[in-house]
């Protein structure tokens, strides 16, 4: 007998809520999915809404006829620099070390010599030409590209640069000789060059977005953690601009490095955390793979059950935190199988004996004990395997990612990865016999939305 047919027979009940043949597409990738139009010309706009505002500005202000300041010649450095190692470090959204420079750059006076008060597109054309350079640079020694979160970046910075010196006020001139004249207190000078940062980091951000949802990131487990993360972190190194600005007068060619300094160190250290929970995400991919080694599991059981239970937090509206919890605790829900004398049949749990799920629960908390320091981890596999009558009939607290993992993992024992139209329709039938009983209704609800819609 085929896996189809082991699959079929398994589901072979009589008919529940659901009606069969309603019909069942497979799970794709889940999370948000924007407009392909959007997907496809996102990119695409910012690339070319950057190349188009950096041809612009060297057509005004042709480089030949201008020579720029040490200042310049070090945030330009700094930007190239900051550029071609921040793949190492973080992000390749978030550069932290070119951002605060670009900026400084913007707000400076002295640009060129000859020149206090230099034109937006002399200064857009310096900062198109630092991040072009680094984007050259960093092909050149064989690192990774970036054009898209680089052009972002570019038209974040011009932003601030219009912003600063392109708007002109009849007898004032622009808003940065209005700032840097004396008419103002050094309060709402610097308040003033804030509000120009803060505004280049919002355009700066929004095609960041742009770019995020080209390459289909925007929906994956994190993504929207990780973009907060990287908007913060802009958004704090960008207000660190008008301090360098303000500085420069004072501290010279040292304004830049005394400000950019501690953000390299942050960076370093994040980066180093980073590193440890990559590695401890690669250590629960290994420890997922056991049952299927050493207990008689099916291949890619826990990464499916992983997946889909994502997915279904998702829809359910758990933060990115709890999502991240289900992804973890789903990987590791059949862990405690090592512990059995006897394996289960094909690795699967939903006919376990209550002996044998006992064994499973108490190993499975013995392994997320002494493997991962993981907070909460432990509680969540010893209630993967509670029906979910206990937490209506005895009171108990089942968490949410156990109730996720339990109707996704029965799931999956059914249909063992089939996408067929008739298992699928046959696995919902089984699941909907066990609705507030064995299962949590809501996640089932759920389930069935996602494997019937996509």
């Amino acid at each position: 007998m085929g896996r189809r047919e082991r699959s079929e027979a398994r589901v072979s009940l009589p008919s529940a809520r659901r009606p069969v043949g309603t019909g069942a597409a497979p799970v794709g990738d889940g999370g948000l999915r924007p407009p392909r139009a959007l997907v496809v010309a996102g990119p695409r706009v910012v690339l070319a809404l950057a190349a188009l505002v950096l041809g612009a500005a060297l057509l005004l202000d042709p480089p030949g006829l201008w020579w720029p300041t040490w200042f310049v010649l070090l945030t330009g450095v700094s930007i190239v620099l900051g550029e071609v190692v921040q793949g190492l470090l973080v992000s390749r959204h978030s550069a932290p070390i070119s951002t605060a420079a670009a900026v400084a750059l913007a707000m400076t006076p002295a640009v060129t010599t000859g020149s206090e008060y230099a034109s937006a597109s002399r200064v857009i054309a310096l900062l198109g030409l630092a991040f072009l350079a680094s984007q050259v640079i960093a092909w050149l020694v064989g690192r990774p590209t970036a054009l898209g979160p680089v052009a972002a970046r570019f038209l974040g910075a011009a932003t601030t640069a219009v912003a600063c010196r392109g708007i002109t006020t009849e007898g004032r001139g622009s808003l940065l000789q209005w700032a840097w004249g004396g008419d103002l207190s050094s309060p709402a000078a610097a308040t003033l060059l804030l509000l120009c940062a803060l505004l280049g980091w919002l355009v700066e951000r929004s095609a960041q977005v742009l770019v995020q949802v080209g390459a289909r990131r925007v929906g994956a487990p994190g993504a929207q953690r990780a973009l907060l993360l990287d908007s913060v972190t802009s958004g704090a190194v960008a207000a660190s601009g008008p301090l360098i600005a303000v500085s420069y007068p004072v501290l010279g060619l040292l304004a830049l490095p005394l400000y950019v300094l501690p953000v390299t160190l942050v960076l370093l250290s994040q980066r180093r955390y980073l590193a440890v929970q990559r590695a401890q995400g690669e250590a629960l991919v290994v420890l997922s793979r056991i049952p299927a080694i050493a207990a008689g599991g099916r291949p890619g059981h826990s990464k499916r059950v992983a997946d889909l239970s994502v997915e279904v937090g998702r829809r359910l509206g758990l933060p990115e935190g709890r999502l991240h919890s289900v992804e973890r605790a789903a990987l590791l829900h059949d862990i405690g199988q090592v512990g059995l004398e006897v394996p289960l049949e094909h690795g699967m749990t939903i006919d376990a004996s209550p002996q044998s799920l006992e064994t499973v629960i108490e190993s499975s908390r013995r392994i997320a004990r002494a493997a991962l320091d993981t907070p909460g981890l432990e509680e969540v596999l010893a209630a993967v395997h509670e029906p979910y009558r206990h937490q209506l009939e005895m009171g108990r607290d089942l968490p949410v990612e156990a109730r996720i993992i339990k109707v996704v993992n029965a799931y999956d024992d059914l249909t063992e990865g089939s996408h067929g139209q008739r298992v699928v329709d046959l696995a919902l039938e089984r699941l909907h016999l066990g609705l507030g009983y064995e299962y949590d209704p809501e996640v089932v609800r759920v389930l069935d939305e996602v494997v019937t819609h996509g």
